[in-house]
């Protein structure tokens, strides 16, 4: 069996339609785009600072002829100019937050929340306005060619490398893991876009529950360094 077809959430089967449980065709349902706008309003107000929001867009695999019945809604947040470093830590750490404290779902299909600034580089092949009800980047029916060979290698390192950190329980290891995860995903979509190699390693770790498990770690183990023990009580 392939490897695309191994990903459970994004098995890049191109589909001759946009997912019908969303779409009319190729305009996203009235009830669908109300629902984002307020989830993306709340969200907002959640991150505690004033955002200049430019528009509200779906994009990822629901905007997209590779869905399937696991992928999520990517819900963008755009915000005028480029988020500052410290703006970008600040609304990382709300996003993650939101996702520990919220479990939202539309035609059961859980929402990811994201702010990018409208001058920040995003890789994908469609893109929809909310606030335009109108496509931005019209997505294709365009198969991808993907290297299979090197798409197992890829993962089984990188794997690897992740399950050793875990192992471990060294939180250096672990960041250090966790960081070389997110440094490949950026390179190869800025290198290939959404089909790159890199890509679909990070969304068949991801499906695997790698990278929610190597969260999960080092959020535990960075409570636990920040913790005092309770005294033993006298006898």
């Amino acid at each position: 069996m392939r490897i695309v077809e191994l990903l459970n959430e994004e098995s890049m089967t191109v589909n001759k339609k946009l997912n019908p449980v969303l779409w009319n065709g190729g305009e996203l349902k009235s009830e669908i785009t109300e629902k984002l706008i307020e989830i993306a309003k709340v969200f907002q107000e959640f991150i505690g600072v004033e955002l200049d929001v430019a528009d509200y867009t779906l994009t990822g695999s629901n905007a997209n002829f590779t869905w399937t019945e696991y992928s999520d809604l990517d819900l963008h947040i755009i915000v005028r100019g480029m988020p500052s470093d410290e703006q970008r830590e600040l609304y990382n750490a709300k996003k993650a937050l939101w996702a520990e404290e919220h479990n939202i779902r539309i035609k059961n299909l859980p929402v990811e929340c994201y702010i990018q600034g409208a001058k920040e580089p995003h890789h994908s092949t469609g893109v929809y306005s909310l606030s335009k009800n109108t496509w931005l980047i019209k997505p294709k029916k365009v198969k991808p060619n993907i290297n299979d060979a090197a798409v197992q290698a890829k993962k089984d390192s990188i794997q690897h490398d992740i399950e050793a950190s875990l192992i471990s329980k060294d939180l250096p290891k672990m960041r250090l893991a966790k960081q070389k995860l997110t440094k490949m995903r950026k390179a190869g979509l800025e290198r290939a876009g959404e089909y790159s190699v890199e890509n679909i390693v990070f969304k068949q770790l991801r499906n695997l529950g790698m990278i929610d498990q190597l969260s999960t770690e080092i959020r535990e183990l960075e409570d636990e360094q920040l913790s005092l023990e309770q005294a033993p009580e006298l006898v």
